[in-house]
């Protein structure tokens, strides 16, 4: 099977474990052995949509990391932690913020595109070793800012010094970095107490399935490679130009590169593909 599970990860597992429970249960139901790997890690702690992809739909990986993510969090003002999260130790206190003004005038501060530093507690890669690991160690770790876009934040809700958010940012924006980042603007420290991402690119928590509904019916949360292929933007290739295509002769193409499409000859659906250095890249069969 190929396509893309919408997965509705809890907080009592990590995203790697997902992706090992996930294939033990494709394998016991299936009897097939099918590549499994998750588009973009959600934390521990964390909880909501996860997307997976299945089978040749995996190597739709790389193009799928950069969609937009929406997220509910809750940041407290006044304590922070180690792990910039509820899971951590309490490593310095200060002012607790609750003055909602000041907080949506913090929050928009941050609004748009910055070089964040991410948590030390981090899946980061720092000389070939992961900065968590290092930071477990007591290893002084100075992690360098990345670019990050954050479109929107939300007050949804406040509780004397705990404010909850929804946030609408770039694929690799550490939320846990915005509750410190906001925080400073607010002349104060602060965590994230909690989580819960409500949208991956065109992935909702709407239509996530839990692994326990996956278990009792295989297709629960299941969006076959054909049906989302079906959303994209197609690409028409005459029929003439068959064998060219599948024989992997160069097609010249103009259009905006690196866009996931639909590559359809001759009026029917025939890959998933993109366009790279003026020429047409097919990427997955359907």
């Amino acid at each position: 099977m190929n396509g893309f599970y919408n997965v509705l990860k809890s907080t009592s597992m990590t995203s790697s474990d997902v992706v090992v429970i996930l294939r033990g249960i494709l394998r016991r139901i299936t009897g097939e052995r099918p590549k499994v790997g998750h588009l973009g890690t959600l934390d521990p702690g964390g909880a909501g949509v996860l997307p997976v992809a299945v089978g040749s739909a995996v190597k739709l990986f790389d193009y799928m990391l950069a969609h937009t993510k929406v997220y509910r969090a809750e940041f407290v003002f006044g304590m922070t932690t180690d792990t910039l999260d509820s899971y951590g130790a309490v490593t310095d206190r200060g002012a607790q913020v609750t003055d909602p003004d000041e907080v949506i005038s913090a929050a928009r501060s941050l609004v748009g595109t910055y070089g964040q530093i991410p948590p030390l507690y981090s899946a980061k890669s720092v000389d070939g070793q992961r900065a968590y690991d290092l930071a477990r160690k007591g290893v002084d770790v100075a992690l360098k800012p990345r670019e990050v876009t954050v479109y929107d934040i939300v007050l949804v809700s406040h509780d004397g010094n705990r404010f909850t958010f929804d946030i609408t940012c770039s694929a690799g924006t550490y939320i846990r970095s915005l509750a410190r980042d906001m925080a400073a603007k607010l002349g104060t420290v602060g965590y994230m107490s909690y989580i819960i991402r409500m949208r991956s690119g065109d992935f909702t928590l709407e239509g996530a399935a839990t692994l326990d509904e996956i278990k009792k019916d295989i297709d629960s949360g299941f969006c076959p490679l054909e049906r989302f292929a079906a959303t994209l933007e197609d690409i028409a290739i005459l029929e003439d130009k068959r064998a060219a295509v599948q024989n992997g002769v160069v097609y010249p193409i103009t259009g905006e590169e690196k866009v996931l499409r639909r590559i359809v000859i001759g009026g029917v659906p025939y890959a998933v593909g993109t366009i790279e250095a003026g020429r047409l890249k097919v990427i997955c069969k359907l």
